[in-house]
């Protein structure tokens, strides 16, 4: 078994990613994310993924799992912005193996995270669409705040980024936000129903059914 002392070194440094900014905010500036969000929106949006283009439970279930760690090295090596990674290399496969080595079902989690490095299973292309579609929501969101650079980062993702993921549901979303909003979700279910503006009632959250 895991030493306990072992396993908790381990935690401390998932919760490093509490702390840790992503490094696209001194380009973005007013980056609302920080790595270990970043990870919790990419296993939502790998396990939907997974579903959607047809994958099995237990599949996706895994796809969760690495995506969940899929940036857990960063706590050892920081995270490179598209500006340093023209000119810093890191050693993801190192750190992952020192961050693992320790814990008795390290060995597995060294191999999913191997595959999401490979990117040829199903699962790993969902789960790296996932981390792109991460990121180009976070973009998405900060244009509609009036964030310009997160616009034009945005409107070039669909040149350079999108044409390059794996799935066809990825694509999918990503052309959906272009005529869509981050609130509409809530407008479209709260608010409006074939048209029609509800009631102040409504509005002031009385009249939900």
């Amino acid at each position: 078994m895991t030493d306990i002392k072992k396993l908790l070194h381990f935690i401390e440094q998932a919760g490093m990613l509490l702390q840790m900014p992503r490094s696209h905010k001194r380009s973005l500036i007013t980056s609302f994310d920080n790595i270990a969000s970043h990870s919790y929106h990419v296993c939502v949006l790998s396990y939907c993924l997974s579903r959607t283009e047809g994958l099995s439970v237990r599949d996706s279930e895994n796809a969760v799992v690495m995506a969940l760690f899929h940036d857990l090295e960063e706590a050892r090596t920081g995270d490179l912005d598209f500006i340093s990674k023209n000119y810093t290399k890191t050693d993801e496969e190192k750190a992952i193996n020192h961050q693992f080595s320790k814990l008795h079902f390290g060995k597995e989690l060294v191999e999913l995270l191997n595959e999401y490095i490979e990117g040829k299973s199903k699962v790993s292309q969902c789960v790296r669409d996932a981390d792109s579609l991460a990121q180009i929501y976070h973009e998405w969101v900060l244009m509609w705040q009036g964030n310009k650079l997160a616009e034009q980062w945005f409107k070039a993702d669909f040149i350079e980024r999108i044409p390059h993921l794996f799935t066809n549901t990825a694509k999918e979303l990503v052309n959906a936000m272009k005529s869509s909003n981050p609130n509409e979700w809530w407008w479209n279910e709260l608010v409006e129903k074939g048209g029609r503006v509800k009631t102040k009632e409504h509005l002031l959250g009385k009249n939900y059914k």
